[in-house]
């Protein structure tokens, strides 16, 4: 691809002996990139006090702290109007940092990157970097900022605040560092004024920069002239809040904002403790959207709120004047499901918010996953909201991306060096059937080379799997769309840019790699494509869909039925044909599938091996035979391919302690975790340690199903294991899983209840756990003798 130059120096230089040199350089108009490392210690010259050492800090020639404030080099580039600007913290937010270096590269014009670069000279230890940084980036110390003049071209703020709210102690930070403590030590009152003004100016320019972050400047600049305090306006404003861990939420309601404004409203959107918390009564509709982590976590981003809306002190009359509405995301797969959402929305109503409809869920385990649940709650939120389906404007939004052709040929980047966000390079081993043959059902055990990698594992955890499109049918869809797959692209995104992207890739590899073709889409993308639709009946069928009317809704009922794809709407709606700036917007980047584990570290410390099942199906208009997205990918794989995968946390919680009873149950490739803890259960054994009763249900359709079934009898002759194997369709009366268990009653019950048993399920049939809990509840009621209520 193309090389990236850079200027890279640090405070001493860019603050002070350099600064004419660098202010010539970014007002030349070229296209060069600056770093400044900044230390504030002048370290790279002696330490002495400098413009780039901050006010009350000691230094050589201030050793009773500096009187006047630190050069804001960032406020000073900002002036010319054509720089690019970013100040950043690597240890506090990388992703921010990464989107800085990306879009100042792919600026025209010049850019300079300050970055918060702590030193030994500081006076702390860095051990503590990250933590430091933190309480730097909290405190309002160094606020983390973008500036792109590209934006303003598209209509949009060019200035975009990363730290939107001072949340911690300014003066904890400052003692942390002896360069202040120093002077707090010599002279109190003296460090006290002076870290008082230091304060102060940290206020007054976190408070510039949110108005600057503002959409309505001029207003915002009005309102500060007339010397109001707060320069907002909240009376018709509507304020979406999100607690986030991944960025589902964040991405949700970021929409969510954009598709309000679309409808004639102001609105704005923020992290639940980004927002300042007193101003919440304040607001007249407050829409949240909040997912859930692991076992009941709330979003990191969220949890100080959730502590203040909990305080004894609020009256319940707090949010009287606040209109409110919830959307949750979570896993339905997980105890805790949205139960962040759930108590939002109990407290908020609690607190006399007036909720305006019934709470959404997003469930990932949906067929679209928490689309699924948005697609329902939306048209529903704008009907209490008195909006119209469909925006105000018909005009395409402006595109979030800009894209340049830079020629044709062989990519600038290859295939597999395109590695999602938090994915991992792993190379495939083996990729063998489980079941004979031409079987109808088609389980494969794979096998993943984590040796030399930074890649590790626990028992019960899961490997996520992205999936790539296939080649074939890639080019097929560029043909029919007139994209030349063989064109190479730049990418620059813009504010409002929801996908990731590689910034140099071949069009092949953007729909082969990074845009989800071949997956369902959403009711926003039909919205969008219908301003693109040049013919009439097209256009209005597309706008029917979103507008849920009767035409609209048998339409969506026959995309629905077929299981059909993007790919398969533009093949329908001939007419609308987006640029591919506008559908790196409209369509959701390829998303990971995660599988269960089937292998203990403990026994293959250098391996990841999976049990999946193809996914398949029939479209019943054109019975063609289609394959699920990464399971039709992972069949197709050969031993030494590149895939990328990552691990992800477990959500099943074993006995700590090795004696205590696990009974599992497990349905089909619902196996694939029971087999790691029998491994794990083996390998502790074979150690020499106690290990308590170990009881697997598994159920399937047939024999030839029984996965894994000579390792499984083997470690039953080892002593280990008791099996218990249900297969409904061998004989004429079906037996399932549930059956098997009220024969074992007795031991059940004894592992259970008189030695504190662990009892675990997992399959995909929905019915089934629930069929085994009414199992369980007849064993225990049997040998217990007691009644369902008792």
């Amino acid at each position: 691809g193309r090389s990236s130059f850079w200027i890279v120096g640090g405070d001493g230089w860019a603050y002070d002996i350099g600064y004419g040199g660098l202010d010539h350089v970014i007002a030349s108009e070229e296209h060069v990139n600056i770093l400044v490392l900044d230390t504030e210690m002048y370290s790279n010259t002696g330490g002495q006090a400098s413009k780039a050492t901050p006010k009350g800090a000691m230094a050589k020639f201030a050793e009773s702290g500096k009187l006047t404030a630190k050069k804001d080099m960032g406020q000073l580039a900002m002036t010319y109007k054509n720089v690019y600007v970013a100040s950043i913290c690597v240890h506090v937010n990388p992703q921010q940092a990464v989107r800085a270096f990306i879009e100042a590269d792919a600026y025209p014009g010049p850019s300079i990157i300050l970055s918060y670069t702590p030193c030994i000279s500081q006076g702390f230890p860095m051990a503590e970097s990250i933590q430091h940084c933190q309480m730097a980036v909290d405190s309002g110390y160094w606020p983390l900022y973008r500036y792109n003049p590209e934006a303003a071209a598209n209509g949009n703020n060019p200035f975009q605040l990363d730290s939107r709210k001072i949340k911690g102690d300014l003066f904890k930070f400052l003692a942390k560092e002896n360069r202040f403590a120093a002077v707090m030590r010599r002279d109190p009152k003296h460090a006290q004024e002076l870290d008082d003004r230091l304060q102060e100016q940290v206020v007054q320019k976190n408070h510039l920069l949110q108005v600057l972050n503002k959409e309505d400047l001029e207003g915002q600049f009005h309102k500060l002239v007339e010397g109001l305090s707060d320069a907002k306006s909240t009376a018709d404003m509507v304020t979406v809040l999100y607690g986030s861990e991944t960025g589902n939420a964040e991405e949700q309601a970021k929409n969510l904002m954009q598709d309000i404004r679309a409808r004639g409203l102001k609105a704005q959107v923020s992290s639940l403790d980004d927002f300042d918390f007193e101003e919440l009564p304040n607001q007249k509709i407050v829409i949240l959207v909040v997912s859930t982590c692991g076992l009941g976590e709330f979003p990191a981003n969220s949890k100080q709120t959730w502590l203040k809306l909990q305080s004894q002190d609020l009256p319940m009359s707090w949010l009287a004047g606040t209109k409110f509405a919830v959307f949750g995301l979570g896993d339905s797969t997980y105890s805790q499901f949205c139960v962040a959402a759930i108590q939002f929305d109990t407290r908020l109503g609690e607190l006399g918010g007036q909720r305006m409809l019934k709470r959404g869920v997003g469930d990932d385990r949906d067929e679209d996953r928490y689309y699924t649940g948005w697609e329902a709650w939306l048209p529903e939120l704008w009907k209490v909201m008195g909006l119209p389906q469909m925006p105000l404007s018909q005009e395409a939004p402006a595109p979030c991306y800009r894209v340049d052709v830079s020629g044709t040929g062989k990519p600038p980047v290859s295939d597999d060096d395109i590695v999602p966000p938090g994915a991992a390079k792993l190379t495939l081993l083996h990729n063998s059937l489980l079941v004979p043959e031409k079987y109808d059902r088609d389980i494969r055990h794979y096998e993943f080379k984590i040796e030399g990698t930074p890649v590790s594992y626990k028992t019960g955890d899961s490997l996520a799997v992205w999936p790539r499109n296939p080649l074939d049918k890639v080019e097929e869809f560029c043909k029919e769309m007139g994209f030349d797959a063989t064109q190479n692209l730049r990418v620059l995104p813009m504010e409002g840019a929801r996908n990731w992207c590689p910034q140099e890739l071949s069009v092949r590899q953007v729909f082969s790699h990074v845009l989800d073709i071949f997956g369902k889409p959403n009711r926003k993308f039909f919205e969008t494509l219908s301003f693109f639709a040049k013919d009439e009946a097209d256009k209005k069928a597309l706008q029917g869909i979103v507008e849920n009317n009767a035409e609209g809704q048998a339409l969506y009922r026959d995309l629905t039925h077929d299981f059909a794809h993007h790919a398969d709407v533009f093949k329908k709606f001939k007419s609308a044909r987006p640029p591919i700036e506008q559908l790196l917007n409209m369509i959701p980047v390829l998303k990971p599938r995660s599988y269960s584990i089937a292998s203990s570290p403990l026994m293959h410390p250098d391996k990841i091996q999976l049990c999946v099942v193809l996914v398949d199906w029939t479209v019943e208009s054109t019975q063609e035979l289609r394959l699920g997205e990464a399971t039709g990918y992972m069949r197709q794989q050969k031993p030494g391919t590149t895939m990328m995968c990552a691990v992800r946390q477990s959500a099943i919680v074993l006995p700590k302690d090795p004696v205590k009873p696990v009974i599992m149950a497990g349905m089909g490739t619902g196996l694939a975790p029971w087999r790691a803890v029998t491994q794990e259960r083996i390998c502790q054994h074979r150690s020499g340690q106690k290990v308590g009763p170990y009881h697997l249900f598994f159920g399937a359709r047939y024999n030839a199903e029984y996965l894994y079934k000579d390792e499984f009898e083997s470690y039953v002759k080892e002593g280990v294991l008791t099996m218990h194997t249900a297969f409904s369709r061998e004989q004429a009366r079906k037996i399932y899983v549930q059956h098997k268990i009220v024969e074992a009653g007795a031991a059940v019950h004894q592992c259970m209840l008189q030695q504190e048993g662990h009892f675990y399920v997992c399959g995909s049939a929905r019915q089934v756990p629930e069929d085994i809990y009414t199992a369980m509840k007849e064993v225990m009621m049997a040998n217990e003798r007691v009644n369902e209520d008792e």
